[in-house]
C-alpha cells in the first residue's frame, strides 16, 4: 500500500469505523461475490444446453480463472497504489455489462472468452472488498467476519432468484438479472470516502498526472517479486495454500456439482434453492469466528473448517434426497463461513500494511490456480472413472494434502500461534 494510504489507515485506527464505510465495504463484497454465486447456477445451466464433453465442460469454468491467475497480484498492487475505491468504480461497471453478452455466445469458445473477462472483474471486486478490510478497517477479524456474514445475503437471495428467472424467462432474463445485480457494487463504492491514494498530487501538472496514472496502471515485475517474496513468511504461505483449498471446493461446487444435480432430474429453481441453506450456514458460522479464535489458533480453525467443507461437497453422490443435499450445503458453506474471515485477516496480518493489496492478490493467484486445475482435473478424472467416482477421488486428494498441513502445524507450533488474536 502506498505511504498515503498507510498514513490514512493509521489515522483512522484510533477511531471506530463509521457505519457508512462499513455498509459500503460490505455492499461491495456482497454484490461482487454474488456474481460468482448467481453465475454458479445459470452458467452451468447455459453450458449444459450445448451438450459439451465433460472435459470441455470443465474448460469453460477453468477459463474464468485464467486472467485472475495472471493479474490478481497486479490488481492488488493497483489497490495499494491507487486505493481500492478507485479500482472498484471501473471493475463494477464492467461486471454489470459482461453478463448481457452471454446469451449471444452460442459458440462455446466465445463463451470461454467471456468467462475469462468476467472472471477477472469478479475477482478484482472481491480482492477490493478484502483489501478494504485493511485500508479502511485496520485488518480486524471482527470486520472480516461481518463482511463474510453480509456477503451471504447475496448468496441467500441471488441464486434462487436466478434459478427462478431461468425457468421463467430463460437465458436472457437470467443473465440480465446477473448484470443488474453485479452493477450494484458501483453505487456502494460511491459511499466510500477517498483515501490519500485517491487524491491528486498538489502542484502536479495535468500532463504529469496523466503520465503518472498511466504508468501506475501498468503491471510491474517488482510488484510480482514483492508479492511472491511474501511466501517466505511461513504464516503467509500456509494461509495462501489453505485459501486455495477453499476455492478448490468452490470450483467443484460451481461446475460438476450442478451437472450432477441436473442429471438427478433437479430443476433450475430447485438447484437455486439449495443456496439459501448454504448462505444461512455461512452467515451463522462466520459470526462465530472472532469469538472462537480467543481459544483456538486461527490456523487450526481454518484448516479443520476447510477440510470439513470440502468433504461435504465430495460426498454429494451419496446424498440421495433433496433434504440431505440441503443439510450438506448448510454445513459445507458454514465451514467456509467459519474459515473465510481468518483467511482474509491472517494474510493481511502477515503481509504488513504496505503490501496488503499484493498479499490479497497473491492469495487470489493461488485461488485461481486451484480453480483452473480443479474443473479440468475433475473432468479428466470423470472421463476415466465416471462423474460419481470423481467426487470421491477429489476428496481423497484433499484429505492427503490437509493431513500434511496438519502435520506441519503440529511440528511448528509457533506458526500455529501466529494465528492467535
Amino acid at each position: 500500500m502506498s505511504g498515503g494510504v498507510s498514513g490514512s489507515t493509521a489515522s483512522l485506527a484510533s477511531e471506530p469505523v463509521s457505519l457508512r464505510v462499513q455498509s459500503a465495504v460490505y455492499g461491495i463484497g456482497l454484490f461482487t461475490t454474488s456474481i460468482f454465486h448467481i453465475g454458479s447456477i445459470i452458467i452451468p445451466l447455459y453450458v449444459y444446453t450445448m451438450n459439451p464433453s465433460p472435459l470441455l465442460f470443465g474448460l469453460v469454468f477453468s477459463a474464468a480463472h485464467v486472467l485472475p491467475l495472471l493479474f490478481s497480484i497486479h490488481a492488488g498492487a493497483l489497490m495499494d497504489r491507487l486505493g481500492a475505491r478507485r479500482v472498484m468504480f471501473v471493475c463494477t461497471v464492467i461486471s454489470g455489462i459482461l453478463p448481457l453478452l452471454y446469451p449471444m455466445a452460442t459458440w462455446i469458445w466465445a463463451l470461454i472468452v467471456l468467462q475469462m473477462f468476467l472472471g477477472l472483474v469478479e475477482s478484482m471486486g472481491w480482492i477490493g472488498a478484502q483489501t478494504m478490510i485493511g485500508q479502511y478497517m485496520h485488518g480486524k477479524t471482527l470486520y472480516a467476519g461481518r463482511l463474510s456474514f453480509v456477503i451471504r445475503l447475496g448468496q441467500l437471495v441471488g441464486p434462487p432468484l436466478a434459478g427462478l428467472t431461468w425457468d421463467l424467462l430463460g437465458p436472457w432474463g437470467a443473465f440480465t438479472l446477473m448484470g443488474l445485480w453485479a452493477g450494484g457494487g458501483f453505487f456502494c463504492a460511491l459511499l466510500l470516502p477517498p483515501l490519500a491514494a485517491d487524491s491528486r498530487t498538489p502542484g502536479a501538472s495535468n500532463a504529469h498526472l496523466r503520465g503518472a496514472k498511466w504508468r501506475a496502471l501498468m503491471p510491474k515485475w517488482s510488484d510480482y517479486l514483492t508479492a511472491f517474496g511474501l511466501l517466505a513468511t511461513p504464516s503467509v504461505a500456509l494461509i495462501v495454500i489453505l485459501g486455495a483449498m477453499m476455492h478448490l471446493g468452490n470450483a467443484v461446487q460451481s461446475s460438476f456439482y450442478v451437472a450432477w444435480l441436473k442429471d438427478m432430474g433437479i430443476a433450475g429453481t430447485a438447484i437455486g434453492l439449495l443456496s439459501p441453506a448454504g448462505a444461512i450456514g455461512a452467515a451463522v458460522f462466520s459470526l462465530m469466528t472472532a469469538p472462537l479464535t480467543r481459544y483456538v489458533s486461527g490456523f487450526w480453525v481454518t484448516l479443520l473448517a476447510l477440510w470439513a467443507g470440502i468433504l461435504f461437497v465430495c460426498i454429494t453422490p451419496l446424498l440421495g434426497t433433496y433434504l440431505a443435499l440441503q443439510i450438506a450445503m448448510f454445513m459445507r458453506s458454514g465451514m467456509n463461513g467459519l474459515a473465510q474471515p481468518l483467511v482474509i485477516t491472517l494474510v493481511l496480518r502477515g503481509a504488513g500494511r504496505s503490501n496488503q493489496g499484493k498479499a490479497i492478490g497473491l492469495r487470489g493467484t493461488a485461488n485461481r490456480m486451484a480453480s483452473i486445475i480443479a474443473p479440468l482435473a475433475m473432468g479428466a478424472i470423470a472421463e476415466v472413472v465416471g462423474l460419481e467416482n470423481s467426487f470421491y477421488v477429489v476428496g481423497a486428494i484433499v484429505s492427503a494434502a490437509m493431513t500434511a498441513i496438519a502435520f506441519y502445524l503440529w511440528r511448528h507450533p509457533h506458526v500455529a500461534r501466529s494465528g492467535e488474536d
